[in-house]
């Protein structure tokens, strides 16, 4: 799920196919679902459009949106989007395309949980980090009520750090403005990601950084829909 989210957005503008498959079970074991999705997956490309995908259990998944559901059934992996969507090549504007070489970029997943301190996410900073993917409640929400937290975020922001908010539910949208802690995450300098999966949520930032995306632009970039995501 991580390497197709990441595929995904690397090579935009590519023009071909890209099928990821595997297997939950090693191809010399007399059960093994190794061959089925070898298989699955070569016949699936003719019905592929440009773009990556993962070939799965007799299912053929939108790689933007594709997430691991389950630790060890076959059917292991889920498309939480619309199977049928196509990304939307025509959005990869030239800087972000296959061949622009993408530099290393620090990134942090951080979960809000109750009991979270501001203190915690402060130490993540002082670790270097570009960017972070705060993993919020719900539609966006998170312990707002700590001003210290606003605080480190906004001075986070402000010194250049790339902030964005994605749901720990795995169906919905984050909305910042349905509730005020929401909003407040935004004010304080969260780019809220929609509906995009944690993996994609990790990868579009990290695309985006690697490209030399500036955080002044990155708020313009990370509305667009560029394979999917979205």
């Amino acid at each position: 799920a991580y390497s197709a989210a990441a595929l995904s957005f690397l090579l935009g503008g590519l023009g071909v196919p890209v099928v990821l498959t595997g297997s939950m079970r090693p191809a010399v074991q007399a059960d093994t679902d190794a061959w089925a999705n070898v298989f699955g997956a070569l016949a699936a490309i003719p019905r592929c459009t440009a773009g990556v995908f993962v070939y799965f259990q007799q299912r053929l998944l939108h790689g933007a949106q594709v997430t691991k559901w389950h630790s060890d059934a076959d059917d292991a992996f889920r498309s939480l989007g619309r199977e049928e969507a196509q990304p939307d090549l025509g959005a990869i504007p030239t800087e972000l395309n296959f061949q622009v070489q993408r530099q290393p970029v620090s990134l942090a997943v951080v979960p809000f949980y109750p009991g979270f301190q501001a203190s915690m996410l402060q130490r993540v900073l002082e670790s270097g980090v570009q960017g972070i993917v705060l993993e919020c409640y719900g539609t966006g929400t998170g312990p707002t009520e700590d001003a210290q937290l606003l605080a480190v975020l906004r001075r986070a922001t402000a010194e250049g750090v790339a902030v964005v908010g994605s749901s720990q539910c795995p169906i919905g949208s984050v909305l910042p403005g349905q509730y005020a802690a929401g909003s407040l995450l935004v004010q304080a300098g969260m780019l809220p990601s929609g509906r995009m999966t944690r993996e994609a949520a990790r990868a579009k930032l990290f695309s985006l950084l690697g490209a030399g995306v500036s955080t002044d632009a990155l708020s313009t970039y990370w509305r667009r829909n560029f394979c999917g995501e979205l």
